[in-house]
């Protein structure tokens, strides 16, 4: 007897919602299945991109919702190539993820982002004039400087320990709110009534490829772009080296006395902001070239985070290199425009925009991986999930 496999519900709607977080062609996709042979991320369990087009054809919300492989698919974009129609299945995977991004986000912010640009450049907007506000506030009541008083350089130590809270907030509100999501991805992709019961020893055998996979993003290794792995791992790593310095030694990292650049402590900084510049740069001058099938179709949206991330390392290295030069003024207003970038491109762009996908991917492939081995363990005849 099988188990999971229950009628499902056409939604004529499906179509016309996938549609409004970006390109995604049906028309030109008849369901050749060249893509899919065309795919080495592709297995017997994972079948894409062709099983996800099929179901956003047939309006099959809850399977197309309940899908992992938009996620295990890296946009290598072997698919697009060998595709007949030149249906660019790649994009439409792409456009798959924002829809499905946009169903894991339970405030309903993060749809209106995927979806409108205005939004998204409104809220980064929004979020840097507030951080303006907060800096005079600071300064003027808090501080208790006159308006000419602003003119006037200050040491580092008036902003602790408040300086030290504000960025706590604003580094573990977004990694809590990508936290909550992860219950959602779960039950829309391994829960639900219609879906077997998996044993949790099997989730614990195979949560080491969740650390695996979010540490060594092996599987870009088999896009055709060699490059491409190395690019984004470093500036991953880049990434999450300077998020933990920001989050564990900030006050450690301002000490006056352990300021100097040749001091071993402070070589974790350095060694973050090279990452980042390397994968940031890399990223950018292969979009801006976009003589490849990988990076055709670049939107604005695909380059807001890795640039504000340039920024951001950019505005922290002149802060760090005119304090380093006596400028204290300066370093102060350079420190100034360092928040008011950093902030902006934390709570808006790791929750609600494209660096997310860090959270989702690894999820997916985790969660993949438990579907795998518990169909391994599952009596003869018994199916484990949607089957379309």
């Amino acid at each position: 007897m099988a188990v999971g496999i229950l009628p499902v519900q056409s939604d004529p709607t499906l179509l016309e919602d996938i549609r409004r977080y970006g390109k995604f062609d049906t028309e030109g996709c008849y369901q050749c299945g060249t893509c899919t042979l065309s795919c080495d991320l592709c297995t017997d369990f994972a079948n894409f991109p062709r099983r996800s087009m099929r179901y956003a054809l047939l309006g099959l919300r809850a399977p197309l919702q309940g899908s992992l492989e938009p996620w295990i698919c890296h946009d290598c974009g072997d698919c697009s190539i060998a595709c007949p129609r030149h249906a660019e299945p790649r994009i439409s995977m792409h456009t798959l993820r924002r829809f499905l991004s946009a169903q894991y986000e339970w405030t309903g912010m993060g749809g209106r982002l995927l979806r409108s640009r205005a939004w998204h450049l409104g809220s980064l907007a929004f979020a840097a004039v507030f951080v303006v506000a907060l800096i005079l506030c600071y300064h003027l009541w808090y501080v208790g400087l006159p308006v000419s008083g602003l003119t006037t350089a200050m040491g580092l130590e008036h902003m602790f320990p408040i300086m030290t809270y504000f960025t706590l907030t604003v580094m573990l509100f977004p990694f809590l709110l990508l936290l909550t999501r992860v219950f959602r991805v779960w039950r829309f992709t391994m829960g639900g009534e219609d879906r077997p019961s998996i044993p949790f020893s099997v989730y614990v055998e195979e949560a080491w490829t969740y650390a695996y996979q979010s540490v060594t993003h092996s599987m870009m290794k088999k896009c055709p772009e060699k490059g491409r792995w190395l690019g984004h791992w470093l500036m991953a790593l880049g990434v999450v080296m300077m998020l933990t310095i920001k989050v564990f030694a900030l006050r450690w990292f301002q000490t006056d006395n352990i300021y100097a650049f040749y001091n071993p402590q402070r070589w974790l900084g350095y060694l973050a902001a090279g990452f980042i510049f390397y994968g940031v740069g890399d990223i950018l001058v292969k979009r801006v070239k976009a003589n490849k099938e990988i990076y055709k179709e670049t939107h604005l949206e695909d380059v807001i985070f890795p640039v504000l991330l340039l920024l951001t390392a950019l505005s922290g290295m002149g802060a760090h290199i005119l304090r380093y030069s006596g400028l204290a003024y300066a370093a102060l207003i350079a420190y100034a425009v360092h928040v008011i970038i950093a902030t902006p491109m934390l709570v808006v762009e790791m929750p609600f925009g494209s660096w997310a996908h860090m959270i989702y991917r690894p999820l997916a492939l985790y969660f993949q991986a438990v579907k795998e081995r518990a169909a391994q363990l599952a009596p003869a005849g018994e199916a484990i999930g949607h089957v379309v």
